[in-house]
């Protein structure tokens, strides 16, 4: 005769659900430990022998940053120096090409007044390169400065070479012009030097 407690069916018994399975082996497994961050490393302190060289190797390297500043400054110096030198020679040059003509005109009516006695013929040809003369200085910005008879004395442009009594010219103003002066792009290269009338003669009797 078959036992009754084996004869029960299967759903009486205690199955666990999927559900409580999934629960059981979670629980089982145990928990991951957490990953520990990396401790950051103290600097590590230099010791004095470290800290020497350490300033020495600083020093060479600005004392070497020097040495190149101080070649590439004289480099820089010579090349405008230089470039300088050449300009010059170069404006030199040029100025000399644009008096060369008038040399030549010169050359010509010296060579011309030797061979004639007419003194007109003379001076028309030194006329002639005085006025070729005076358009070459025009060109690179050369002006004359000629006060002439009654003009107002200007000392930043003339100096007086003497006084004069005149009484045709009022006193403090111009005689006469004794030499031309020269202004180069307005900037005064020579002055003018001129006589300067002293007022009536017989006013400065009177003043001595």
């Amino acid at each position: 005769m078959e036992n009754a407690k084996d004869t029960q069916p299967l759903e009486d018994k205690d199955v666990p659900s999927p559900e409580e399975e999934g629960e059981a082996i979670e629980a089982e497994q145990p928990e991951a430990p957490e990953a520990e961050e990396p401790e950051a490393e103290e600097p590590k302190e230099l010791t004095l022998e470290e800290q020497l060289a350490a300033a020495k190797a600083e020093a060479a390297e600005n004392y070497s940053s020097y040495l190149r500043s101080v070649a590439d400054l004289d480099t820089y110096r010579r090349r405008v120096m230089r470039e300088k030198d050449d300009l010059k020679q170069y404006a030199v040059s040029g100025l000399l090409e644009d008096f060369l003509p008038i040399y030549d005109n010169l050359a010509l009516g010296l060579m011309s007044a030797e061979q004639t006695k007419d003194p007109k013929v003379v001076v028309q040809g030194i006329q002639m390169v005085m006025t070729q003369f005076k358009t070459l200085l025009q060109d690179n910005g050369i002006v004359e400065v000629a006060p002439g008879k009654g003009d107002d004395f200007d000392p930043n442009l003339a100096e007086a070479f003497q006084t004069q009594p005149s009484d045709e010219v009022e006193e403090g103003k111009v005689l006469s012009l004794m030499r031309k002066g020269f202004q180069l792009n307005g900037r005064l290269i020579r002055p003018a030097s001129v006589v300067v009338s002293g007022g009536p003669a017989a006013e400065s009797d009177e003043q001595q």
